[in-house]
């Protein structure tokens, strides 16, 4: 009875040592959250990188001795695909980015956390445990053609992720392929998705969402999907202290083309990470840190095993991804149609612009909704049940009057009523216009003059009589204030 007391007790002390332990190790991971412009990589500025700088930032970490590259095979145009390979554990984890071309976060995120594991500071503990405990895979980039320019499918027109079966792409094969080679315990599945996603039916965003794919139809628990669970719990734990409310579950439909739900079958335990929107970081930097962060929480869970602390119930509380968020929301408007004077509501949706080189992005605001909006919300919001929508005025000028207005002049101009320039000398140029607050037309009248679905959204918003804001190609100015910049606008 002693023996067996003394057992329980041993026990008992070694839970509560190894509970302490975790704690200091995520407390050091907010440390490295903390610090995490150390670790930036700092090539990489905006989304839109490609294979070549995805190459050279490889052949550095290789050099360095950090990590190991491979080819497993190459794109459909020939470009390699790179499996990296660093830590020396016996927990093997297999990460894969990029399937669909467009979808970049968490290529950018990985980067950052090589830098972290090369870099020699008081995080060496920490880089200790997870490189000691877990040996990484890593593919960051497994549709390089379709990064070069910036689409969702492989240069065969295939969706990657839903060719797990057929295995059409050499993309896909060459995943599959690795994973049956390595036979990793799990698998994280990293993509990003429509900002205009909400964690429930709330106004906050789905800045990032999880799954833990089903394996079968019946969308069945096993300890395979058990574990993938366990781990989005652990990661939702430690994101509620960045961006509360701002995390979301994806429906978890089973779908046997998909990679998640195949890896799931073949007892690799698959976390789906959706990296969605967040308010005034179009580029998805914030979001980038916050991949790099949960990653990192997810290697510590994973190299001590904390993770299994987890209750499963505790899952159904996250909220579920819904398409219910606008960029602009315009409530209460009075709009004039078809002789009507009625009040009604906007929904503004800023489709994108790919540029010529696929570097940068320009944006088409359009009205994507007009009528009741219950249960919808927008990343701007304006409560208009004082004000008319008008549409905007012509301003003749002469081209080089035009490219004299300083952005005050313009705002100025807009201020009175305008919205567009019509140049009395020339023809102006069409498509998007960059660092300007006019759009250019050539027509002698406004077109715009109500509110119609699929318009481009290019109005005033007046109270009696003056224009109190704009909303220029989607995005709003509010025209008590001395703002003068906006992605662009449009030439017509």
């Amino acid at each position: 009875m002693i023996r067996s007391t003394s057992f329980l007790l041993c026990a008992l002390l070694l839970t509560m040592f190894q509970v302490a332990l975790g704690q200091v190790n995520l407390k050091n991971v907010d440390l490295a959250w903390d610090h995490y412009d150390r670790y930036r990589e700092p090539i990489i500025q905006n989304r839109f990188l490609k294979h070549s700088d995805l190459v050279s930032l490889i052949k550095k970490h290789a050099t360095s001795g950090l990590l190991i590259s491979k080819e497993i095979g190459q794109s459909v145009n020939g470009r390699s695909i790179n499996h990296l390979m660093l830590g020396t554990g016996k927990t093997k984890v297999l990460l894969w980015s990029q399937m669909h071309g467009d979808e970049s976060t968490a290529t950018m995120a990985l980067f950052d956390l090589f830098n972290f594991f090369h870099a020699d500071d008081e995080h060496n503990d920490l880089r200790k445990l997870i490189l000691g405990s877990l040996e990484l895979h890593i593919v960051p980039m497994l549709n390089p053609d379709g990064a070069q320019q910036w689409k969702r499918r492989n240069d065969l027109e295939i969706d990657i992720n839903r060719d797990a079966r057929m295995l059409v792409t050499p993309e896909g094969r060459a995943l599959m392929s690795l994973a049956k080679k390595i036979q990793p315990v799990i698998g994280f599945n990293l993509h990003d998705q429509s900002t205009l996603y909400a964690a429930g039916r709330n106004d906050n965003t789905a800045t990032l969402s999880f799954l833990a794919p089903a394996y079968d139809y019946p969308k069945s628990m096993n300890e395979v999907r058990k574990r993938a669970t366990q781990l989005i719990l652990t990661m939702n734990e430690a994101l509620q202290t960045k961006v509360p409310g701002k995390i979301a579950k994806y429906d978890d439909a089973f779908d046997p083309r998909c990679f998640g739900d195949t890896f799931q079958g073949m007892g690799i335990s698959t976390i789906l990470i959706e990296s969605g929107g967040f308010y005034a970081d179009p580029e998805k930097q914030y979001i980038r840190k916050l991949n790099f962060y949960a990653l990192l929480n997810a290697f510590v869970s994973i190299a001590e095993k904390t993770y299994v602390n987890q209750n499963l119930a505790d899952y159904e509380k996250i909220p579920e991804n819904s398409r219910s968020l606008f960029d602009v929301l315009i409530k209460n408007v009075s709009i004039s149609k078809e002789g009507i004077q009625f009040r009604t509501n906007l929904g503004i949706v800023r489709s994108q612009i790919k540029s010529p080189d696929y570097g940068s992005m320009s944006y088409n605001g359009r009205i994507e909704e007009l009528g009741d909006v219950e249960l919808t919300h927008g990343y701007d919001e304006i409560e208009a049940s004082s004000l008319t929508l008008i549409p905007g005025n012509i301003k003749l000028m002469r081209k080089s009057e035009w490219e004299a207005l300083s952005p005050l002049q313009e705002l100025e101009l807009i201020r009175a009523g305008y919205l567009f320039v019509k140049w009395t000398d020339g023809t102006s140029p069409s498509g998007p216009l960059k660092a300007r607050l006019l759009n250019l037309t050539n027509r002698e009248t406004n077109t715009i003059q109500t509110a119609s679905i699929g318009q481009q959204a290019q109005f005033l918003l007046s109270r009696d009589g003056k224009p109190v804001y704009a909303v220029l190609n989607g995005y709003v100015l509010d025209l008590t204030k001395d703002v003068t910049d906006v992605p662009n606008v449009f030439g017509y």
